[in-house]
């Protein structure tokens, strides 16, 4: 690919009443120009619930079980320890066949146990660090190094 990208992530939903009014088109060109898409949910805290919206949406998208399903964990309304209820949502999902889950958060989150990856179901991590060489977080599985698709 002539920019370097492999695939993208499209954000689906937030909270328990919002869909991305650009999903389906982000989602269906991503399929154009990769062949592969995954889709991410911004997170406010309630596990279940938001697990079961967001999945209700990935089902209407025709997204099937190998789907990447990313949980985006950086809303200032979380409580600061918030793995608990990361895992309640991601359990959700690994409970309905979706073995492909990671958490999205920027290092910072994960460095000062917002995030504690230790206890967390699945271990993947995609972590938000821009404009640094290395996403500072050891061992991170996915790193965010801008917000647009030039990486300018």
């Amino acid at each position: 690919m002539k920019w370097g990208a492999d695939g993208i992530m499209v954000k689906l939903t937030e909270g328990t009443g919002y869909l991305s009014p650009k999903a389906g088109n982000q989602i269906a060109n991503g399929f154009k120009v990769f062949n592969t898409v995954g889709v991410y949910h911004f997170f406010h805290g309630r596990g279940t619930a938001e697990a079961q919206y967001f999945l209700a949406w990935v089902k209407k998208m025709g997204l099937d079980k190998s789907t990447v399903l990313a949980i985006d964990v950086e809303s200032p309304d979380l409580p600061w320890k918030t793995t608990s209820q990361v895992n309640v949502f991601l359990r959700y999902l690994v409970a309905h066949g979706y073995k492909n889950v990671i958490t999205y958060g920027s290092g910072s989150w994960f460095n000062a146990g917002w995030i504690n990856r230790s206890q967390l179901v699945d271990k993947a991590i995609w972590v938000a660090a821009y404009g640094v060489s290395q996403p500072g977080v050891a061992k991170a599985n996915a790193w965010q190094y801008t917000d647009n698709f030039h990486g300018v």
